[in-house]
């Protein structure tokens, strides 16, 4: 099985990277093999709106989302991981979302993606209710559903600032990330019975 790991941050070591990181040490246990990326550290150009997708199933624009779609094409799972920005995902992964719309299926014309695919979503925040992270959590999972990606696990962290806040005051969610890694599989095949 492959991973694929989005982190919809502009730092590559910050708290959301770390939580992702322990998802894929958690997964390597279980033979997973996986690909990261930091949507901070890609050159993707914002959605130009001008719906050519919807006629030829692709997108005109050449940058790094075709690295990353043709990683998405043979992974078995999705990870997708934000801080908080303004209650809601960051830019960059606004624009990763915007830029999949060749693929989702409210495209007619898309690239075939029929492959079963099961996502995780991750928020973290510096505040210190969950309700931020929950309309952040549905914002991952409505992406999930327009790529037809069954959700089968989600963290939401909350009162972190910085990856020493997370380490200091969040051992418990840092176990649960390495454990979900861990028994990724599992949940996998429980899904598959539903």
């Amino acid at each position: 099985m492959k991973a694929l790991c989005i982190i919809g941050s502009p730092n590559n070591n910050g708290s959301t990277a770390y939580i992702v990181d322990k998802i894929i040490e958690g997964m390597k246990e279980c033979g997973i093999d996986s690909r990261r990326y930091c949507l901070g550290k890609q050159k993707i150009n914002y959605c130009l709106g001008c719906k050519k997708c919807y006629k030829e199933g692709i997108c005109v624009q050449k940058d790094d989302m075709d690295e990353i779609i043709e990683n998405y094409k043979s992974s078995d799972i999705i990870i997708i991981g934000t801080p908080d920005y303004w209650g809601d995902v960051t830019g960059q992964l606004k624009v990763f979302f915007d830029r999949c719309t060749p693929y989702a299926n409210t495209n007619n014309n898309r690239i075939n993606m029929k492959k079963k695919r099961y996502g995780i979503s991750i928020s973290v925040r510096e505040g210190k209710t969950e309700r931020e992270n929950i309309v952040i959590l549905n914002s991952i999972e409505h992406y999930f559903g327009h790529m037809e990606i069954l959700p089968i696990g989600s963290i939401s962290v909350t009162q972190t600032s910085t990856i020493d806040d997370l380490k200091k005051n969040h051992q418990k969610e840092i176990q649960d990330a390495y454990e979900l890694g861990k028994n990724i599989i599992k949940l996998i095949n429980e899904k598959k019975k539903d």
